[in-house]
């Protein structure tokens, strides 16, 4: 028996319904959620380059995207991986001797700085020719100086890129020269960027705007001078709120870009993958000013009015219901004095909504963290901790939380998860698809059953 839609007689209407709920099923389920594409936040400019992320430095916000997921070839930037490594495993006074095989690793056309075998260089030396030169046979040499050889230090690099968050990376070499396992994403890229600045002899050498001197070495009788060549520090793009950047380019990569910029506290960092020459300074430019006009920080500690950060504040707020602080304790609650929110600059606090998780026993005495959301985007975060002496004796048993007392619930408090109430994220289209599918299904059974009743009278 054929039950093909063709043979069921259902009136117009039900027809109509069963149309729009099979829409908005297959609408529902396919929404993409691109970044800064609400109307809450402000229009971003028009990017040319295929790949870049706009982040803010300190907090790791988000401020624009296109494509930073995607794996690319990063060229050059690669260094800053490179100078990370050294930064961090080296002393800048150490002595590096150059190998044969990193003075033979450059290819004609390769940027270089024109190594001899057994030179010798202070690791601050080689570290400034690298990112300011760009050279390639000094990416090596630094890159033997610190894991022995070029393959185990693309093994520290993928260690380390592991440890700062970065899900698409694999690093191969020291340089950035093209090879397809190495790669990386524009997102990834501004992980790294973050970590950078905090080593001043890196940021020192890429917002570098005069010609570095080297002076004779033991294996050369002339000095060297190198310039950066990043645009927006010393060229043509030249950008005041610039402090330093790295510059890429292969033939796969095309011209790649990652820039530091500051101001009036707000620390930004732009990556630009898949551009050209000019097309990277200008796009680069056009987010920093997009970041700088359109956002600013509210500190949270002074705007947070949901939790009154002292003691006797209740848990209920945190969805944990049954315990509470004991008011004769000296214990106090609070968040750190400098976390902060970015939102848009016609934004409030009052704003945001926010999710509440719960930690349970933690022995840092941090309570919770709280995540906060503007039109659905991050926009920051901190921890709300414990202060006040931590008597052992005072603590509740399996909790590791100091001064917890009973109300009398019997819901555990090791039970506690994300926040309840206001703070619950439901995802709305989803739920909506679950409802339209079950009507969808009770409508086909109906509708069945009419028709099999239809066939047993004939």
């Amino acid at each position: 028996m054929d039950f093909s839609y063709r043979h069921i007689n259902l009136p117009r209407n039900l027809k109509r319904l069963l149309v729009c709920l099979f829409c908005i099923v297959l609408i529902s389920t396919n929404i993409p959620f691109a970044v800064m594409a609400s109307e809450a936040y402000p229009a971003a400019p028009d990017i040319e380059s295929g790949n870049c992320i706009l982040m803010d430095a300190d907090s790791g916000v988000i401020l624009y995207e296109k494509g930073s997921d995607e794996k690319c070839y990063p060229a050059s930037v690669t260094k800053l991986m490179t100078a990370l490594l050294v930064a961090e495993n080296c002393n800048l006074n150490d002595t590096l001797t150059v190998s044969a095989n990193a003075v033979s690793s450059v290819k004609y056309g390769d940027a270089s700085a024109g190594l001899k075998t057994d030179e010798e260089f202070t690791v601050e030396q080689a570290l400034n020719i690298m990112l300011i030169k760009s050279a390639n046979d000094m990416a090596y040499a630094l890159g033997e100086h610190v894991g022995g050889s070029i393959a185990n230090f693309a093994t520290m690099m993928n260690k380390k890129a592991e440890e700062l968050g970065c899900l698409n990376t694999h690093f191969s070499n020291a340089s950035g020269l093209t090879d397809v396992n190495h790669y990386t994403t524009a997102y990834d890229m501004a992980l790294i960027c973050r970590a950078v600045l905090d080593y001043p002899a890196i940021m020192n050498a890429i917002s570098y705007t005069k010609s570095y001197y080297v002076a004779p070495t033991n294996k050369t009788e002339d000095a060297r001078y190198y310039r950066l060549s990043h645009s927006m520090v010393t060229g043509k793009y030249l950008y005041e709120y610039c402090i330093g950047g790295k510059t890429g380019y292969t033939d796969a990569a095309g011209h790649t870009l990652a820039t530091f910029a500051e101001k009036d506290g707000l620390r930004l960092i732009c990556v630009v993958f898949n551009s050209t020459d000019e097309q990277r300074y200008i796009d680069t430019t056009a987010l920093f000013e997009y970041g700088f006009n359109n956002f600013h920080r509210l500190n949270i500690s002074q705007n947070e009015d949901t939790f009154s950060f002292n003691q006797g504040l209740g848990l209920a707020d945190f969805g944990i219901t049954g315990k509470a602080l004991n008011v004769n304790s000296d214990v106090t609650l609070s968040v750190s004095e400098s976390d902060y929110v970015l939102i848009p600059v016609d934004a409030d606090f009052s704003d945001l909504s926010k999710e509440i998780v719960y930690r349970g026993a933690d022995p840092s005495n941090v309570l919770a963290d709280i995540y906060y959301y503007y039109d659905g985007q991050t926009v920051g975060s901190t921890s709300l901790v414990f202060g006040g002496t931590t008597d052992d004796a005072n603590r509740l048993s399996g909790t590791g939380l100091p001064y917890i007392s009973d109300t009398g619930s019997d819901s555990p408090l090791s039970n506690a998860g994300i926040s309840t109430g206001h703070f619950v994220y439901i995802n709305i289209w989803l739920f909506i698809s679950a409802v339209c599918i079950l009507l969808l299904i009770i409508i086909a059974i109906i509708v069945t059953k009419k028709k099999n009743r239809h066939s047993l009278r004939f």
